[in-house]
């Protein structure tokens, strides 16, 4: 018998009607129909060490292309070369903690750390006197830098290609409604202020001074409750949401209208959250392509939890550093695509890694996957108990295990929703060369009224070999 194996990450309200995690796995369907199955799921990227950069935690980095890496690590900001993964620093912020907006025109690379402005020019390190206080979220367009001024509805353009000059005249104010000014977004070449309950969106109008107009007749009823979350996706933006009815929803651009992509489970875990007392507020997202994937990682440091979108399938996963026997935050604090990699900064250590789907550590560190799936078919009612005889992973075996290794896949169960769970069983996954090994656990006992009748399986790997999982087969009576 199938059981539903494949799937994203779905931890409903009640652990009895979903309990389907899915950590450091992502989906991938056979996108002509024809394959051994309609889909399954790989290991998400590993980590390798590029450089160390700095003193850290990585605040933010941006590329420029055909040219260097910029990133502010610490208090640095400094500049690393693709051939040799070398840094310099090029000068000092203010502070030391905390995201950052860069933006870069070509010549000059600006950074804003929500206090000061900072510009390395190509030849020196100068601090930008900006008629802005508190600058958070900055972007450019059309030659001209644009920055937020801290819990107001104003926002601030440069000089044409001079990202050092700011003209305390040239200023927008976004009021359509009296909320501030979060983010400041991208797209199309229309820039998008987000406000805490609704976005405008403002074109360059090509007037004297201040060039920006609002767009007329485009207003959407979606604000953002966290500024680092805004990023560009494809041809869209994406981003946690907020409005005046509530929070936490995680919304995508459609045209001039926000289209909901969180689930229910997203949600209620983002709800939870903030009644734990955390903030939401600090979340950080980021959006990267591989092997034909678009996915948006959306970081909660306060909650210490990584969840990513996959534009492609529409599902969800976690990403997780596995540390100490436990699940963290990804490392990942700042991105850039550069060099032909996808680099990550480390949000604890001055560490520069490179994602790649061929490595399966963390920089050495083991890396462990998980999936727990219902073991009955969807709406299929468990009323009288069952006996499972067995159950058979269809899955990569014998390739990519490191020498004189002989890696293992845990199995238990909860036959209550995940509130109790049996002991772990392993089972081999296969040595080198063993490419026909069957991955069969037997003998799995049977759900009771006394302890229920409900059967959610959990399967899980830390060892350093890449997951290619098909399908599952049970044997129940």
């Amino acid at each position: 018998m199938k059981t539903p194996f494949l799937g994203g990450a779905y931890m409903s309200r009640s652990a009895n009607l979903a309990n389907q995690r899915c950590i450091n796995l992502y989906p991938e369907l056979v996108e002509t129909k024809d394959g051994k199955a309609v889909g399954g799921f790989y290991s998400v990227p590993g980590e390798t060490l590029l450089a160390s950069v700095g003193t850290g935690p990585h605040r933010g980095s941006r590329a420029r292309p055909g040219g260097l890496l910029y990133v502010v690590s610490g208090s640095g900001l400094y500049s690393v070369a693709a051939s040799t993964w070398a840094s310099t620093l090029l000068g000092n912020l203010g502070t030391s903690t905390g995201p950052v907006c860069i933006i870069d025109n070509g010549t000059q690379i600006a950074v804003f750390d929500g206090v000061a402005g900072y510009c390395w020019t190509g030849t020196a390190f100068v601090a930008i006197s900006l008629p802005a206080t508190g600058p958070v979220s900055a972007n450019y367009q059309d030659g001209f830098g644009l920055v937020n001024q801290l819990g107001t509805q104003t926002w601030w353009q440069s000089n044409y290609k001079d990202l050092t000059t700011w003209n305390a005249l040239n200023f927008g104010t976004k009021d359509a409604k009296p909320d501030w000014v979060v983010a400041i977004g991208d797209k199309n070449r229309e820039v998008w202020l987000f406000g805490q309950e609704y976005t405008e969106v403002w074109v360059n109008a090509g007037v004297s001074g201040f060039t920006f107009q609002r767009l007329q007749g485009v207003f959407l009823q979606a604000g953002c409750c966290a500024t680092f979350s805004v990023a560009n996706i494809e041809e869209s933006l994406i981003w946690l949401g907020s409005n005046e009815y509530g929070q936490g929803v995680v919304l995508v651009s459609e045209g001039y209208r926000a289209k909901r992509v969180s689930t229910h489970a997203i949600e209620y875990a983002i709800k939870g959250y903030v009644a734990a007392g955390l903030t939401i507020s600090d979340a950080i997202g980021y959006v990267y392509q591989d092997a034909g994937h678009t996915f948006y990682v959306l970081t909660f440091p306060s909650a210490n939890v990584t969840w990513t979108w996959d534009m492609v399938t529409g599902l969800w996963h976690e990403r997780a550093a596995f540390v100490n026997g436990a699940f963290n935050r990804h490392d990942g604090n700042s991105y850039a695509f550069y060099g032909g990699r996808h680099v990550i900064g480390d949000w604890q250590s001055s560490n520069l890694y490179a994602l790649d789907l061929e490595v399966y550590t963390d920089n050495g560190r083991p890396r462990k996957w998980l999936r727990s799936w219902r073991a009955l078919p969807p709406n299929k009612a468990s009323t009288e108990p069952v006996t499972f005889d067995s159950l058979q992973l269809d899955l990569e075996t014998g390739m990519t295990v490191p020498a004189g290794t002989n890696p293992q896949i845990a199995l238990r169960w909860s036959d209550d929703g995940g509130n109790s769970w049996s002991n772990e069983h392993l089972e081999a996954w296969g040595v080198t060369g063993a490419t026909a090994n069957r991955v069969k656990w037997r003998r799995l006992g049977q759900t009771r009224e006394s302890t229920g009748l409900d059967r959610t399986f959990e399967i899980s790997s830390s060892d350093p070999v890449r997951a290619a999982l098909i399908g599952a087969d049970m044997e129940a009576q």
